[in-house]
């Protein structure tokens, strides 16, 4: 694509990786700037932009918006790939699984369970003792809940 009054919301485009920031990857589409924020990068976790794209690859986006009064366009990478949430939740609503614990908060533990799915076991299902837990231990968890909408898993401990 040459002119941004060629592309539209939905519109699949490919370009080449210009840039990078802490939170954004920049993408040259020709003669018009994409720029592809964090969310809508992967569905993989990543802690900067350039572990899913580095500059000066090439990689294909859907267009979410176009500026026309300030030249860019707005791209997803996620939106061409498949969510893993999907098949999880297929598999493993109501199922036993084992998590290692990735970060603690005041409200609970957030556990790994398998690639690149995160969930959270609250406060409550361990006695209210988060003190005792420790970055990397793990738990043998039910998967109690999943909602899509919040993308958010909430494990129970077997009785």
């Amino acid at each position: 694509m040459s002119s941004i009054e060629h592309l539209h919301p939905g519109m699949v485009c490919t370009g080449t990786v210009t840039a990078s920031s802490a939170t954004v990857l920049f993408v040259d589409l020709g003669h018009t700037a994409g720029v592809v924020t964090a969310p809508n990068l992967s569905w993989r976790h990543f802690t900067h932009p350039e572990q899913i794209a580095r500059v000066g690859e090439k990689v294909v986006g859907v267009v979410l918006s176009v500026d026309t009064e300030r030249d860019q366009v707005s791209l997803s990478l996620k939106e061409l790939e498949h969510d893993p949430l999907i098949d999880f939740a297929r598999t493993q609503i109501g199922t036993t699984t084992t998590g290692t614990v990735e970060k603690i908060a005041p409200v609970g533990v957030f556990l790994a369970l398998e690639k690149d799915i995160s969930a959270f076991l609250p406060a409550a299902e361990l006695s209210n003792n988060l003190k005792s837990v420790e970055i990397g231990q793990t738990y043998s968890v039910i998967v109690s809940s999943i909602n899509f909408h919040e993308r958010r898993i909430v494990l129970s401990l077997p009785d």
